[in-house]
């Protein structure tokens, strides 16, 4: 009787590519998607001086996470409103965040596909 034996070659290799992917994919950065909203949400900000659109900005958090916002304090009055003082809620971020999903998708197709470019085996 004979003995078949199988040898899998650059197992470890894959193993060790594999074990990267995992942790870029938990720390995918996410500049590029936060940028595409931002670039929306700036368009879609009121402009009675234009302070609002142009303090718009996006900062990748790390650990897969960004976000996209203003430094003015009245910019949660203007994107929530006020009802006692009559100012309407414009959600010019959140807007801009909805319509930016097709693009966001994309972008982070495309980080996923630069990471799984990097998983080899032999």
């Amino acid at each position: 009787m004979t003995q078949a034996s199988t040898e899998i070659q650059g197992a470890a290799r894959l193993r060790s590519t594999l074990a990267a992917a995992r942790s870029d994919f938990t720390d995918m950065d996410q500049s590029e998607s936060a940028r595409l909203i931002e670039s929306r949400a700036a368009q879609r900000a009121p402009k009675r001086s234009g302070r609002l659109a142009s303090s718009v900005r996006a900062r990748d958090l790390g650990k897969g996470a960004a976000e996209v916002a203003s430094s003015l304090i009245y910019a949660p009055v203007i994107h929530y409103g006020w009802p006692a003082h009559s100012i309407s809620a414009n959600p010019f971020l959140e807007t801009a965040a909805t319509d930016s999903v097709p693009l966001v998708q994309a972008a982070n197709l495309k980080e996923a596909d630069r990471i799984l470019g990097k998983v080899h085996g032999a």
